[in-house]
């Protein structure tokens, strides 16, 4: 006999023995009646002996069947017990969890996910420190980040590489439907545009001065969500990450993603933070919401282009 059979046959099996039928075991399992006969074939063909009898009136247990019966039961009560053991130790997380991170991020990803993490984990209490400075995660300051750029190279914090921030050229849809979609780079001088101001020059800045004198800089603000408010107000183009531009109905990319400001995100704890469970469950919820988000926005506009 060939043991090697699919644990998850065995609800197939149970579904069948309770029912009398492929097709009211199909019913209660929300699966075709065809499928459920499928997988009780295979499960016979794994154990090497038939477990039901099959007549008009339906399928009745054999006796290999019968023997079986009281165990796979017993399986399926530790599948349950098991079940229900993970269900409450997730009731049980709770804490506080302090996360950092500039402000493009925490609204895009960080709010999201932390509304979903607390569906399931209402006693965790998140609190978000938008930033463009750098809290000292090592130190306490905060127990998780999002950092986007060269990695930390605090040998005791622990870093996860989770997304590539893409930034674009946007401008609102009116702008470009007036001025024309631009065919290269050079295109943009035809383009009001709005640039950041502050101490410090960016890569952003530089890569916007690199395209010579001959832009027409409008306005300048000193925060990212000033600039995307400037943008949706009809003010000009500007440079913004395509997690926040690609969200807003009413403004254009004019460019696929630019290859000189694309930079890698890291997650960001502190080897004691991570040992805590509220903090880890956050973390690894906050990894996964955000491959799915940029994979699903990534998706939409191959989807587009290809259009």
């Amino acid at each position: 006999m060939d043991s090697m059979f699919d644990w998850n046959d065995l609800r197939f099996f149970l579904a069948v023995a309770r029912t009398g039928s492929t097709l009211a075991a199909g019913r209660s399992l929300k699966v075709a009646q065809a499928t459920v006969s499928r997988r009780i074939t295979m499960l016979e063909e794994a154990l090497g002996t038939p477990l039901f009898v099959r007549s008009p009136s339906g399928y009745t247990l054999s006796v290999r069947g019968q023997a079986m019966l009281p165990h796979a039961e017993r399986v399926e009560r530790e599948v349950e017990a098991l079940q229900n053991s993970v269900a409450a130790e997730g009731r049980r997380l709770s804490g506080t969890v302090r996360l950092t991170t500039v402000e493009s991020a925490a609204n895009v990803w960080l709010m999201p996910a932390i509304a979903a993490f607390r569906a399931k984990h209402p006693a965790v209490v998140a609190e978000i420190i938008v930033d463009d400075r750098t809290l000292d995660i090592a130190r306490g300051e905060a127990d998780i980040a999002i950092r986007f750029g060269n990695p930390p190279q605090d040998e005791s914090l622990v870093i996860r590489r989770i997304v590539e921030l893409h930034e674009s050229v946007y401008v609102r849809r009116d702008l470009a439907d007036e001025l024309g979609m631009p065919n290269s780079y050079d295109g943009l001088t035809r383009f009001p545009f709005v640039g950041m101001a502050g101490t410090g020059v960016g890569q952003i800045e530089r890569w916007v001065d690199s395209l010579g004198p001959d832009m027409q800089i409008v306005h300048r603000a000193n925060t990212l969500s000033s600039v995307i408010s400037a943008v949706r107000a009809g003010m000009g183009a500007a440079v913004m990450p395509c997690l926040i531009g690609d969200t807003h109905g009413n403004l254009v990319r004019l460019f696929p993603p630019i290859p000189e400001l694309t930079t890698p995100g890291w997650l960001v704890t502190s080897a004691a933070a991570r040992q805590q469970p509220h903090v880890r469950a956050l973390l690894d919820h906050i990894g996964e919401f955000i491959r799915e988000s940029v994979a699903e926005t990534e998706a939409r506009y191959r989807i587009a282009d290809a259009a």
